[in-house]
């Protein structure tokens, strides 16, 4: 089984000692490590108009705690910034620079689709943003420089905040353990566990945030995918009814709506594969635009054919999200919350139209060996879901 970042435990281990349960500090997860982007590019990105980036400065103007400006930052917002206490974050720098694709990697043995992103901070002296939780798993490699973290002692879920900010700072924080970080250390912390990273010096920071829907999102989908399918139908029922007078719904009347609504959630067993697909792979409004430039005209599978055969490789779109199952009867693509059906022997070809990087043209003869699978690839070159390669 594969070592955990050199930690002596393997994966397995790693998930079920440590995922979503308690923090483990990781000295050189990453030796040697460089960070493949300075800290003047990451500004530069932070100053695009289609990048989502944040500026957080502790004490801001006219001594305002804790100001925070959204991005597009501009060379103004850099110019009046003091010497220390402040931060920038820009989110989805995996999908803006898909060349550091490779730093997630050694993450693989955890489903692609609970990725969100690689977000990217870099601190000057003594910056920060303040205690906080994440309701995410997060793994955080120090890039440069150093940066001590304070963790609390266990989750919090009902945490008290500061009122009046831009940011979600724990009202009360009380550390129980203190590391400081070098550039390759790295810090895994399960959701809601209280955390607060201040730069020791000028720092960055890689964040792999690893998301999960919420019952609401989860429970907004499925009744949304029943209505689609046209199912959950029956309606409340009381054959057990006693005579009882009046007005009042009582917990029997409750304990009956609450059986109905598991019927439901039961009933749609068949499609929850479906629904999870669906929700996983929206894509981020803050990227729709970016992630559909790539749109095109449908092709025909013979037009593949010709173009694989001039040498032409296939590029799959990093702002899209993917996944995909297979059940008895067919195969499932989902992509930016849409689902897309092959026939069965298809669905053999969903991982390599899901998970790969690029297609040449090895990968589409096997590809090729079903209709259903090839048309799918048509329509999702037509969605801008694969495109190209200029090169």
């Amino acid at each position: 089984m594969a070592n955990f970042f050199n930690t002596g435990l393997s994966q397995q281990q790693f998930l079920e000692q440590y995922w979503q349960k308690k923090p483990l500090l990781i000295r050189q997860a990453f030796p040697d490590f460089v960070s493949p982007i300075s800290p003047e590019e990451l500004a530069g990105l932070a100053c695009e108009d289609e990048i989502e980036s944040r500026l957080i400065e502790e004490c801001g103007q006219e001594g305002k705690a804790w100001q925070v400006t959204s991005g597009p930052l501009s060379e103004g917002d850099f110019a009046c910034l003091p010497e220390t206490h402040w931060t920038i974050l820009v989110q989805d720098v995996d999908k803006h620079l898909p060349e550091l694709q490779y730093l997630l990697d050694p993450f693989r043995f955890i489903p692609d689709w609970r990725r969100d992103d690689l977000m990217i901070s870099y601190a000057s002296e003594f910056g920060s943003v303040g205690p906080h939780t994440d309701s995410y798993d997060v793994f955080l490699l120090q890039a440069m420089g150093e940066r001590r973290w304070q963790i609390g002692e266990g989750p919090i879920h009902e945490a008290q905040l500061v009122d009046g900010l831009g940011l979600q700072i724990l009202a009360e924080f009380t550390a129980d353990q203190t590391w400081d970080l070098q550039p390759g250390d790295m810090l895994y912390l399960p959701p809601h566990f209280a955390h607060h990273g201040v730069a020791l010096n000028d720092c960055m920071t890689f964040s792999f945030g690893f998301r999960a829907p919420t019952q609401v999102e989860a429970l907004d989908a499925v009744v949304n995918n029943l209505l689609e399918q046209q199912l959950g139908k029956a309606e409340y029922s009381d054959p057990d009814l006693l005579n009882k007078p009046g007005s009042e719904i009582d917990t029997h009347s409750v304990a009956r709506l609450k059986q109905m609504l598991h019927q439901a959630v039961d009933d749609a067993e068949p499609i929850l594969a479906r629904v999870l697909g669906k929700i996983v792979t929206e894509t981020k409004p803050s990227l729709t635009a970016l992630a559909t430039e790539a749109a095109t005209e449908l092709p025909e599978v013979d037009e593949l054919t010709v173009l694989f055969e001039q040498g032409g490789i296939l590029q799959r779109n990093p702002y899209f999200r993917f996944a995909w199952s297979s059940h008895a009867k067919n195969g499932q693509l989902y992509m930016a919350g849409e689902v897309y059906e092959v026939d069965m022997q298809g669905g053999k070809s969903l991982p390599l139209l899901t998970e790969q990087a690029i297609l040449r043209d090895s990968d589409w003869q096997k590809i090729l060996k079903n209709r259903s699978a090839a048309t799918l690839l048509c329509q999702l070159i037509a969605e801008g879901a694969w495109f190209w390669s200029e090169g």
